[in-house]
């Protein structure tokens, strides 16, 4: 009896020990991300795409002069990286506005963009309902600003507003978000 234990903890103990391993750390920067075999790792890509982006011209939004346009197209160069997609990196741009002293953001201040997701050329723009407040102009504004930049890009043909990830009836409380815009 004493034997046949002996011999369960001796296998125990040969099963603990092969199954453990060691946790290599992280390469840091010093390292240049090298393997010890010499390999060296690519870090992520950081590349340019040129976007056009959609801005409220400040005429039309201080005068209400239907001769003036409502949106201008802004070009600009965003980097594109792993972590963020290109949908989301165009919101993100227009929540942050423009230099052009001439055009403006909608966006409220206090909006929070959850994430930008896209499904079968759906861009589903997810924000917290919390700090999603404004007047009808600036909701639509904010819809038109969104959308129409969504749309320039040619794997999106369609723009689904969701709140708190939820499909809602509206952003602000004055158009109805329940289904996708399209061109």
């Amino acid at each position: 009896m004493k034997k046949k234990f002996i011999m369960v903890i001796v296998l125990l103990l040969i099963f603990s020990i092969s199954s453990c391993r060691t946790v290599k750390e992280a390469p840091n920067a010093n390292e240049n991300n090298e393997k010890e075999n010499g390999i060296i790792e690519p870090l992520p890509e950081n590349t340019e795409r040129e976007v056009t982006l959609y801005f409220a011209n400040s005429l039309y939004v201080e005068t209400g002069d239907e001769s003036k346009e409502k949106l201008i197209a802004e070009k600009r160069n965003l980097k594109i990286d792993d972590i963020i997609s290109i949908e989301e990196a165009i919101v993100r741009e227009l929540m942050k506005g423009t230099d052009n002293k001439d055009l403006e953001t909608e966006i409220p201040k206090t909006a929070n963009l959850i994430d930008v997701k896209v499904s079968n050329k759906t861009a589903y723009v997810n924000f917290a309902r919390e700090g999603m407040h404004g007047g009808s102009l600036q909701e639509g504004f904010t819809i038109s600003q969104i959308v129409k930049s969504l749309l320039e890009l040619d794997e999106i043909n369609k723009v689904q507003f969701l709140i708190d990830g939820k499909a809602e009836e509206s952003l602000m409380g004055h158009f109805d978000i329940s289904k996708p815009f399209e061109e």
